[in-house]
């Protein structure tokens, strides 16, 4: 018999040997291109970070990624009263609290702005700063190329109420849960709609336990079949990219838990914006996919890549108890 299951095994492994063939993939030769994240949103002055794409097989490390961010741009914003050109700001000229506060307003890792060389373009020029319902017109000249886009604030949608609720998906669990909102979505339709969140509860050294708002994956939405309509609606507790938070790798990712101060945003936002931030969260929730569909993001920006957002925010806070 072991004579048998012998014979009987060698040719299936001569046979998955043999299918073995190695593949060599060429990737096309794309040529660089710029990439735009910038924001304007209400009582606050408007900024851009201006990047540029890097081939797949460059290497990623701290110089690498100083060297993405794109210095020495003539940037200017429109806002009906005739363009104001932004001015260039690095972290490694900001003091510690400044650097918390750019990171405040952004979104970057403080951390991040800590170890690397960061550079955005933005204004201390009140006259530039976000009106609900005010139009904004995006110009960038850098390299030989113009990049530009144009967007709007919306009226901001108040939320009805916000509050935390266990999930209870533990057995005795009686401290994690998720933060909820409930939405009245006016009766018009084609508003589109977009998740943020920090704690601001503190830390055991008296830091904010997130030092940015942070969006997760699928929190931005439309009212294409909720229109005119009350609903209750809930988010998970989001990450911030390569996060060495202890509570973002055990039992409590994803997870609030009562003690938590939940500081919220929700962002009325323009259609363009919604299929940006749609297709950036497919095309991050597909890496790595093998069986899954490649997705590029939806760009509102002529001449490159990425989004210039107008933001009508509605503020709440959420205490855990």
């Amino acid at each position: 018999m072991k004579r048998a299951s012998l014979l009987l095994t060698l040719p299936t492994v001569a046979l998955l040997v043999g299918c073995e063939k190695e593949i060599t993939v060429e990737l096309p030769d794309v040529p660089t291109q710029f990439v735009v994240e910038g924001v304007v949103q209400p009582g606050l002055p408007p900024y851009v970070i201006l990047t540029r794409t890097q081939s797949y097989f460059d290497p990623i490390d701290q110089n690498a990624l100083s060297n993405s961010y794109v210095r020495g741009a003539l940037v200017t914003v429109d806002n009906g009263s005739g363009p104001v050109a932004l001015d260039q700001l690095c972290s490694s000229s900001l003091t510690p609290e400044q650097r918390a506060l750019f990171a405040e307003i952004t979104g970057v890792d403080p951390a991040l702005l800590g170890s690397a060389d960061i550079c955005i373009y933005s204004t201390a020029n009140t006259a530039l700063y976000g009106e609900v319902g005010r139009t904004y017109r995006l110009n960038i000249e850098v390299e030989g190329e113009v990049l530009t886009s144009v967007t709007t604030i919306p009226n901001p949608v108040s939320l009805d109420s916000v509050w935390f609720q266990l999930a209870l998906q533990r057995p005795d669990d009686d401290s994690l849960g998720y933060a909820w909102g409930t939405l009245t979505d006016p009766d018009t339709m084609g508003n589109c709609y977009r998740w943020m969140a920090r704690r601001i509860s503190t830390d055991e050294d008296g830091n904010a336990e997130d030092p940015t708002f942070i969006s997760p994956l699928g929190n931005t939405f439309q009212d294409r079949f909720v229109n005119g309509l009350t609903f209750d609606f809930s988010f998970i507790r989001g990450r911030q990219f390569y996060s060495d938070q202890p509570e973002d790798s055990n039992e409590e990712a994803g997870f609030f838990k009562v003690g938590d101060t939940i500081a919220v945003k929700f962002l009325s936002i323009n259609f363009a914006e919604h299929e940006f931030y749609t297709s950036y969260d497919e095309n991050i929730s597909t890496q790595g996919d093998l069986f899954g569909t490649p997705v590029n993001a939806d760009s509102n920006i002529d001449g490159g890549l990425g989004i210039w957002a107008g933001w009508g925010v509605y503020a709440d806070t959420i205490i855990c108890q």
